[in-house]
């Protein structure tokens, strides 16, 4: 096995870790709303240390190039995909995926250019903002952080599952996925009504501030530049289904047989990878990685096929000599049959999970877990 980088490779790299890296932007502001059930002032106290590292500008051109870099990697997946049916928590992951970009402009927007007009809004400000003056955009602001962060975790346990040594440790973020947007919605909440009290009691904490001298805040443009972002991304997200849709319908397939474990006959296309093809007919089949290729899981060892089969990716090689997977196998996850019948034997069970493995676990010949 070589170690050269293709097109694939980087891709899959760079959707993964501007993942991670949106996914550390949201839970940092999760984690200073949370705050918000001491108070206020305890959310501007360790705004410095969470949500605030993101203003400055190189986390902030890191976080616009992820942003991008993601939403379209996304919009690529979805045109690629031969099919949509999977399982439910990928199919929330796709869409949720298509609504990162409109629901963080509001934010990202809004925030950068304030910041370069010159005004720094603490959470007094914003609190005050989204329960007193604005309460529909205080509602957008705590539905795109659940959106993303429901993204986000989808993304994570997916890629985690993939990782023989991630079990143990996803039963703990399983956890955290729930407690962390909960305690931030209870933390947004208690300074919600915090900021009402102080409104109808007239306190200082609910009076507006002066806007400082020379600071002139664009705000009819960063309500235009945050329409545009959002009408753009519907607009591509649309156009993205209805590519998928032409090429699928122009593209010119041949029928395939699939036959494994000596079971009964399935029918699929060459459209169709060999996972596809058995979901297709309703059989279950391993794949922790939602056939990524990541795992491994899915892999078959081939025992006849009609027709020369396509050689193995780059990718598909590395897995397949990081799982030790024996001579003749492949990720069925990869494998497009060009059509005829095929015969394979899987290597692991359909409910195969990482928990199953011993240390003496390699995969044999034969077609089964040692």
């Amino acid at each position: 096995m070589t170690n050269k980088l293709t097109p694939a490779i980087i891709l899959r790299a760079v959707r993964i870790w501007s993942g991670l890296f949106l996914l550390a932007f949201v839970t940092s502001h999760l984690t200073n709303l949370s705050f918000g059930l001491i108070s206020i002032d305890a959310m501007d106290a360790a705004r410095p240390y969470l949500s605030g590292v993101w203003t400055g500008q190189v986390t902030g051109a890191l976080l616009f190039v992820s942003l991008l870099s993601h939403f379209f990697l996304g919009l690529w997946a979805i045109y690629v995909r031969p099919t949509l049916r999977t399982n439910t928590q990928d199919i929330v992951q796709l869409l949720t995926g298509v609504l990162v970009v409109p629901l963080l402009a509001t934010h990202a927007i809004g925030i950068s250019m304030a910041a370069n007009a010159g005004l720094n809004l603490g959470y007094a400000d914003t609190v005050r903002l989204f329960w007193l003056g604005a309460p529909t955009i205080g509602l957008l602001q705590v539905v795109m952080l659940s959106v993303v962060w429901v993204h986000g975790c989808a993304g994570l346990f997916t890629w985690l599952r993939s990782k023989e040594n991630a079990g143990r440790l996803l039963y703990w973020l399983y956890l955290l996925a729930v407690i962390v947007p909960v305690v931030a919605l209870l933390g947004y909440a208690e300074a919600g009504r915090e900021m009402l009290i102080a409104g109808q009691s007239g306190g200082e904490l609910a009076q507006n501030p002066a806007m400082p001298e020379n600071v002139t805040v664009p705000f009819a443009q960063i309500r235009q530049i945050t329409n545009n972002v959002i009408i753009g991304s519907i607009v591509l997200a649309a156009l993205t289904l209805a590519a998928r849709l032409v090429r699928l319908t122009l593209q010119k397939t041949q029928e395939v047989v699939l036959v494994r474990d000596g079971g009964p006959q399935m029918v699929s296309t060459s459209a169709l990878s060999m996972l596809d093809g058995f979901q297709r007919n309703d059989q279950p089949h391993a794949n922790l990685c939602a056939g990524r290729g990541r795992c491994g899981t899915c892999a078959v060892r081939i025992v006849k096929s009609d027709f020369p089969l396509p050689s193995p990716s780059e990718m598909e090689l590395r897995t397949l000599y990081r799982v030790g997977a024996p001579e003749g196998a492949r990720l069925a996850c990869q494998l497009k049959p060009a059509g005829g019948k095929v015969e394979v034997l899987a290597i692991y069970p359909a409910d195969y999970t990482f928990e199953d493995a011993r240390p003496s676990d390699a995969p044999s010949a034969t077609g089964a877990p040692a």
